[in-house]
């Protein structure tokens, strides 16, 4: 909430010291106001006696008056949840008779969000207030939940344009409060799935919004599937021919790869899980979007899972990849550093991953490749691929010590690399040994 830009103005429903949890920096703030959160400043006299609703209902009045913003979102808090202040129809009741746009979300920290979970919460809360359109919109999209960089997102929008379809909005991180706004001005929603932007999706659907679900479009493959799965939700069987001026190159640089590598068995160690953070190419997919990229290109890819090595952890992880249609090896690592001991010397040809992990790859010279490296779409294949062939030629990660190091304890050690090692998924998603 802090990083959307707009006319946007955030009221927590609480005491002042929980609305005190929220940075302070200006820098990571995007305010229109002279302040984009306020605060209630419940007293416990006012939380005992029962005046929450009131002094909600007058800090909204007040910022209308004072402000007059495009949009005013009321989160709510611990304590406000457990006294029973019912926010949402104070809200609703309060926008009607002002004559403002107002959402309510209940927030607190009773119940633990994943990312994933804290994402679509924000992007359903702010795409809540979009106005309906006067007419149902017709060959109009909006792509949800895939971070796009300027070239990635320009070669989308003329894709639509050539599809005969036009893009009304992108919902990302770099999605402005306009850009949540002109939600309901889209005939189809676009998202990744399976597992992201859940509540989003039904939200949408309950407007009489189309959607559908796209993998990543990272490599011709995965960029085929995205724009045939768009092509057949808009009726646009011809979608191959519209697209060839891009399509043709693309499928030529993995062929060219393939012929420069045949006879070479590859191995790719694909790491997941070392990050937890919002960025939504990690989020997509449980991280597994750009795993097809190297799936066309030949590589046979070992999944590399951070994560505690107990048995409900395989259990779920297992059940995850099973869910996703996965079927990979996968090393369970419980500490970053102590990852080079579950590496293998000339056991791989590189290493896709975070990037603090060079120095741990680095030791069995196994050269890193960014998992923020590559790039989306028909466009991206030659950057990806040259990224790929620099890693596989270039020399200079080398390490030439014989000497493996591992900082912090190491006791335990031998027990949590034969723990990480050995098991697979199969159809069924049961385990069974190497």
């Amino acid at each position: 909430m802090a990083k959307v830009r707009g006319d946007l103005v955030v009221l927590i429903h609480s005491d002042r010291d929980c609305s005190n949890v929220l940075p302070k920096t200006a820098g990571r703030i995007h305010a229109h106001h002279p302040a984009k959160f306020l605060c209630t400043n419940m007293t416990e006299d006012e939380m005992v006696t029962g005046q929450g609703n009131r002094k909600l209902r007058r800090s909204i009045e007040l910022i209308a008056q004072s402000w007059k913003p495009e949009l005013v979102v009321v989160l709510s808090t611990c304590p406000t949840v457990m006294i029973g202040d019912n926010i949402k129809n104070v809200t609703r009741k309060a926008a009607r008779e002002l004559g403002i746009r107002a959402v309510a979300e209940i927030t607190h920290g009773l119940k633990p969000k994943s990312p994933a979970e804290v994402v679509d919460k924000l992007y359903c809360t702010l795409s809540r207030a979009a106005p309906s359109p006067e007419t149902p919109p017709t060959d109009t999209v909006a792509l949800a939940g895939i971070s796009l960089r300027p070239a990635e997102r320009a070669e989308l929008e003329v894709g639509f344009e050539k599809l005969g379809l036009k893009l009304v909005c992108v919902l990302d991180d770099r999605a402005e409060l306009d850009d949540f706004l002109r939600l309901r001005q889209a005939s189809l929603l676009i998202h990744p799935g399976p597992n992201m932007l859940l509540k989003l999706v039904e939200q949408v659907q309950s407007w009489g919004v189309d959607t559908v679900e796209v993998p990543l479009p990272f490599g011709v493959r995965a960029t085929d599937d995205f724009w045939e799965k768009i092509a057949s939700a808009t009726g646009r069987s011809d979608w191959r021919q519209r697209l060839s001026t891009w399509r043709d190159p693309a499928i030529k640089w993995v062929e060219s790869f393939q012929q420069r590598r045949e006879g070479r068995s590859l191995r790719a160690a694909y790491n997941i899980g070392s990050v937890r953070s919002f960025d939504l190419r990690r989020i997509a997919l449980e991280e597994l979007g750009e795993l097809t990229c190297f799936d066309e290109l030949g590589f046979d890819s070992q999944l590399f899972i951070q994560g505690p090595q107990h048995e409900d952890n395989w259990d779920r992880t297992k059940q995850v990849l099973v869910d996703l249609g996965v079927e990979r090896n996968f090393i369970l690592f419980p500490d970053p550093g102590g990852l080079v001991h579950f590496l293998e010397k000339d056991e791989y040809d590189l290493f896709f991953g975070a990037r603090f992990l060079k120095d741990q790859v680095t030791q069995v010279n196994l050269p890193l490749v960014d998992n923020h490296s590559l790039t989306l779409g028909y466009g991206g294949v030659a950057e990806n691929i040259e990224a790929i062939d620099t890693a596989l030629d270039d020399r200079f990660y080398e390490h030439f010590s014989t000497r493996v190091h591992s900082p912090g304890d190491t006791e335990g050690l031998e027990d949590a690399v034969a723990a990480g090692h050995g098991q697979m998924v199969d159809e069924k998603g049961e385990a069974r040994a190497q």
